[in-house]
């Protein structure tokens, strides 16, 4: 399963963490699927794209670590004014990823999705 925390202070954003795999070792060596295929994709795509953003466009000095099966990003070194640069990256991923949930339980139930991934915010 894929867990992701997204780390807030009030309405700020200041970074998230990302572990795990759709499926577990044994269900991805017995398994090759759609689920599997667009929920990892998904995840990785945005998240990476969050930190790619962060360095590449807006040249934020952002802390992350990624290995396999995870990611973090970290925006608690930077100051205020490059932490609300930002958040528009953030928000863009929050909103992504929640937009991606509401479609894997149209798609295949929320029963059925919460074995997947899920999303919870954290207060810091």
């Amino acid at each position: 399963m894929i867990k992701i925390i997204i780390f807030k202070q009030k309405d700020i954003s200041l970074g998230f963490k990302i572990e795990g795999h759709a499926l577990s070792r044994e269900e991805i060596e017995s398994t090759t699927g759609d689920a599997y295929d667009m929920i990892c994709n998904s995840v990785s795509v945005l998240s990476q794209s969050a930190v790619i953003g962060m360095q590449e466009v807006l040249k934020l000095p952002v802390k992350y670590e990624i290995n396999d099966g995870f990611l973090s990003l970290n925006l608690h070194n930077l100051n205020d004014e490059d932490i609300e640069r930002g958040q528009i990256l953030l928000l863009t991923f929050e909103k992504s990823l929640e937009s991606l949930i509401m479609s894997l339980d149209a798609s295949f139930g929320k029963n059925r999705r919460n074995k997947y991934i899920k999303i919870k915010f954290e207060e810091v």
